[in-house]
């Protein structure tokens, strides 16, 4: 085994860096020289644990996107408002895309659906989201075939279903002004916007 003579050299950070960085190249050279498999096996171990890392970082920062920021959210808590949106309603109003709204007692919000579809459900990556158990992750999207608007419950066969206008329903086409209520939530559809 070789010996590595290390000198006092004050109070410097980069030297201090530089003579923590050589001594690890030593023992990192000294190391692979006596068991090479060890080293590699370390090597593969830290590799990974830095990929985990930099992947839960990716994962935590696309929480705050934009896109999840322009989402509207339905929260259900004792005395808390049932509906509130995270985007200006004003700017919904005056898009000229068709919208829902969500009906929470007395007031109204409205969430336009940009795109060609609008999900909804329990998971925070849905575009209207509704924290109870009564809904499933993805429990129902809003999507435009053709010219036509329509709702399916995307909740399964032993789901909790949704009801369009008081029926319930698997899948159908959605006029203007339908009352669409699934779990807690209460929406409207509007084709037009006002």
């Amino acid at each position: 085994m070789s010996a590595t003579v290390v000198r006092s050299i004050g109070n410097d950070p980069l030297q201090i860096v530089l003579q923590f960085a050589y001594a690890a190249k030593s023992a990192i050279s000294e190391g692979y020289r006596v068991a090479p498999a060890l080293m590699l096996g370390l090597a593969l171990a830290i590799a990974s644990l830095l990929l985990a890392i930099s992947m839960w970082v990716a994962r935590y920062t696309a929480c705050f996107s934009a896109e999840a920021a322009r989402r509207c959210r339905i929260v259900s808590a004792h005395g808390a408002p049932e509906a509130a949106l995270t985007r200006e309603p004003a700017l919904l109003a005056h898009t000229g895309q068709p919208f829902v709204e969500i009906e929470a007692g007395r007031s109204t919000t409205r969430c336009a659906i940009a795109g060609d579809m609008l999900t909804i459900g329990r998971g925070d990556d849905n575009d209207i989201r509704i924290p109870s158990r009564a809904v499933h992750r993805y429990h129902a999207a809003i999507h435009r075939e053709d010219d036509n608007w329509h709702i399916t419950d995307l909740s399964g066969v032993e789901g909790a279903g949704l009801t369009v206008n008081g029926r319930r329903c698997g899948e159908t086409c959605l006029s203007d002004g339908d009352l669409i209520r699934l779990g807690p939530g209460k929406l409207r559809f509007h084709a037009r916007p006002e």
